[in-house]
C-alpha cells in the first residue's frame, strides 16, 4: 500500500542549517517540488524576505536539495499560507512518490493522516485517525480537523503549539488508499492545541500560481472502491482476541451471548464451540464497524442495503433439525442464500469481499438474536 511509504514524501526545511518546518516532496513534470506553509518562508507576519542561498529541503534519506524558486510571493502566502517550491533535485527523481490532490474531504467519516516533525524530535512522525471538522470563516480553502488531544501534549501533559513547532507544512493525506492523495498542508495549531484541532489549507489555491495538477473531487472518494478495500482489511484486522473478550464481558451483550451460546451448542460439537463463537463475535464487530464507518459514507448504497436486509429478514429462519450436522447444513445454506441475494441487490456497487462481510454479519446477527433458530422435531 502506498501509505506505507509516506516517509518518502516528507521534507524538512532548513534555514542556515536550522530546522524551520515540514514540507511535502513530490515529482511533477520531471522536476522535484515541495509544498509547505507560507509562513515557513515568509515568517509569521509574512514580512520576512527569504534568502534562497540559505534555504534547503532535506528528504527522507537526509539528502539536501537547494530551493531554485518560490512560487507564491508574500502577499499570496499571507492570503493562503501555502507556497510551492521548485527544488534542485540532488538525487534520482524516481526516489520520490507521485502525489494526487483532492478538494477538502468534508465527509467526517474519512480517516486522514499526516506526517511531519517536531522541532525537538530527531525523526518525523505519522499521525492517523484525523477527521474533518469544519471549514473556517477566514477562507474557503482553510479547514479544521480533529486529532486526539493527547498527541498535542508533551511529557509534562501540557498542550501547546510552541513545543510542537515544525509541524507547519506537514501534508494531510487520505488514509488507507492505494494512492497517496493529499488534501492539504497544516498551517496552525489553534488555541495551542487545547481544542484538539489542527488547521489545514487545501492545495487548490496553487492553481493561481500555474500549478496544473488534477484535483480529485473529494466527494468521489466517499465510496472509492480502492479506498474501501484497504479500509475493509483494516477493520477486520482491528478486532483481536482481546476485543472479543471485552465484548463477551460487557453486560450489555449478555442477551446476545445467551442466544449465541445456546445455538452454537445446537450446531457444533463441544470442541469446536469456542472457536466458532470467537469467529461469530468478530464477524459481528467487523460488520457493524464496516456499516458505520464505510458503507454509511454513501447514503444511496446504505439505504439500498438496509432495504434489502429488511425484506430478507421477513422470511422465516427457523429450521427443524434432528442432528448438529443437519443444523450446520441449514446454517451453510442460509449463508449462501443470503450472500447470493445481496449480490443480486448490491453487486453493481460493492466489491465481492464487502458483500461477503455483509452476508456473514447478517447471519451472525441472526444467530445472536431470536431471528435464526434450530428446532427439534417432536
Amino acid at each position: 500500500m502506498m501509505t506505507n511509504e509516506i516517509n518518502k514524501t516528507t521534507g524538512l526545511i532548513h534555514n542556515e542549517g536550522n530546522f524551520v518546518g515540514s514540507a511535502m516532496l513530490f515529482p511533477f513534470n520531471g522536476k522535484l517540488f515541495a509544498i509547505t506553509a507560507g509562513h515557513n518562508l515568509y515568517g509569521k507576519k509574512f514580512t520576512d524576505v527569504p534568502n534562497l542561498d540559505n534555504l534547503t529541503v532535506s528528504d527522507h534519506t537526509k539528502i539536501t536539495h537547494p530551493i531554485r524558486c518560490i512560487l507564491g510571493d508574500s502577499a499570496f502566502a499571507k492570503s493562503h499560507d501555502i507556497v510551492l517550491l521548485e527544488l534542485d533535485c540532488k538525487t534520482e527523481i524516481s526516489n520520490f512518490l507521485p502525489i494526487r490532490f483532492c478538494t477538502i474531504p468534508r465527509n467526517p467519516k474519512h480517516s486522514l493522516m499526516f506526517r511531519g516533525k517536531y522541532k525537538n524530535t530527531e525523526d518525523p512522525v505519522t499521525h492517523r485517525a484525523i477527521t474533518y471538522t469544519s471549514t473556517t470563516t477566514q477562507s474557503e480553502h482553510k479547514f479544521l480537523c480533529q486529532i486526539e488531544k493527547s498527541l498535542l501534549m508533551n511529557h509534562n501533559y501540557s498542550s501547546g503549539s510552541d513545543w510542537l513547532g515544525g509541524w507547519s507544512g506537514s501534508a494531510l493525506f487520505i488514509d488507507n488508499h492505494k494512492e497517496l492523495i493529499c488534501a492539504g498542508v497544516m498551517i496552525e495549531i489553534p488555541n495551542k492545541g487545547n481544542d484538539g484541532q489542527l488547521l489545514f489549507v487545501n492545495t487548490l489555491p496553487l492553481k493561481d500560481l500555474g500549478f496544473e495538477s488534477d484535483i480529485i473531487n473529494a466527494e468521489n472518494l466517499d465510496f472509492d472502491k480502492a479506498l474501501n478495500a484497504a479500509s475493509l482489511a483494516a477493520i477486520i484486522d482491528s478486532f483481536d482476541e482481546k476485543t472479543i473478550r471485552e465484548w463477551e464481558e460487557n453486560n450489555k451483550n449478555s442477551e446476545q451471548l445467551k442466544f449465541l451460546n445456546r445455538k452454537l451448542n445446537e450446531i457444533y460439537p463441544p470442541d469446536n464451540i469456542v472457536k466458532n463463537k470467537n469467529k461469530i463475535i468478530k464477524q459481528l464487530l467487523a460488520g457493524k464497524a464496516y456499516l458505520t464507518t464505510e458503507l454509511s459514507k454513501n447514503e444511496q448504497i446504505f439505504k439500498q442495503y438496509n432495504s434489502a436486509y429488511k425484506v430478507y429478514n421477513l422470511d422465516s429462519k427457523e429450521f427443524y433439525v434432528n442432528t448438529k450436522a443437519e443444523a450446520l447444513t441449514q446454517l451453510s445454506g442460509i449463508k449462501s442464500s443470503y450472500e447470493e441475494y445481496l449480490i443480486g441487490n448490491l453487486g453493481d456497487d460493492l466489491p465481492t469481499a464487502d458483500i461477503k462481510l455483509l452476508a456473514i454479519y447478517g447471519v451472525s446477527e441472526w444467530i445472536a438474536d431470536c431471528s435464526l433458530d434450530f428446532l427439534k422435531y417432536e
